[in-house]
């Protein structure tokens, strides 16, 4: 079995137990996100999110919570002729990803933070030229980072999320033909990595 189809599994095992133990719900929102080490800052790569999650409340203040979407996450420059700048860059990245939260509840706000882990799906890259391949620095089929979020319950099934997530581990190597320019260049300069910030609606059956 695939790493796709062992998260899926996973999250319908969960499911599995609806009505009893865990709450389960439905989630849907907007990703805006950049690449470190592209060259290009800003978030200006909007893409989709799709999905659903599963928790459990441990104790009144505290639950965990385990998620599980598609998100569309990259990288994107527009050139603006009018100052004479016609560099363009679009990238598009596919993951199915999978978040794992620890919370904290304080009236109608939740305080999260933990870690997730993405399966790298598909790409798209291009710039003013046209199409753009990964090759020689393919992009790596997962990737791992932490978040930190707020939820605030609308009422006792719609729930806000905001979250602010950024890779541990590179998901491209560093695009520089010259690897041997020293340690200090391998230790900072070590790839591209996936920042981004996730705004969602949930729904929360139960």
């Amino acid at each position: 079995m695939n790493k796709l189809g062992i998260l899926s599994a996973f999250l319908l095992f969960s499911l599995s137990f609806y009505g009893q133990v865990f709450k389960v719900g439905l989630l849907a929102g907007l990703s805006g996100s950049q690449v470190e080490g592209d060259g290009y800052g800003g978030y200006n790569k909007l893409g989709f999110i799709v999905g659903g999650f599963t928790n459990i409340e441990h104790s009144e203040k505290f639950s965990t919570q385990l998620d599980m979407y598609f998100i569309n996450k990259g990288s994107q420059k527009n050139p603006n002729t009018s100052q004479g700048d016609v560099d363009a860059f679009k990238l598009n990245i596919n993951y199915v990803e999978m978040p794992f939260a620890l919370r904290y509840h304080y009236k109608k706000f939740i305080v999260e933070a933990g870690l997730y882990y993405s399966v790298f799906l598909n790409y798209s890259m291009s710039d003013e030229f046209g199409e753009v391949t990964d090759e020689p620095f393919p992009f790596k089929k997962y990737d791992f980072g932490g978040f930190l979020g707020l939820n605030y319950k609308i009422n006792e099934h719609i729930i806000f999320n905001l979250r602010s997530k950024n890779s541990f581990v590179p998901v491209r190597d560093f695009q520089n033909l010259d690897q041997q320019i020293g340690i200090l260049n391998k230790l900072l300069n070590r790839g591209w990595y996936n920042l981004d910030l996730n705004f969602t609606l949930r729904y929360q059956f139960n």
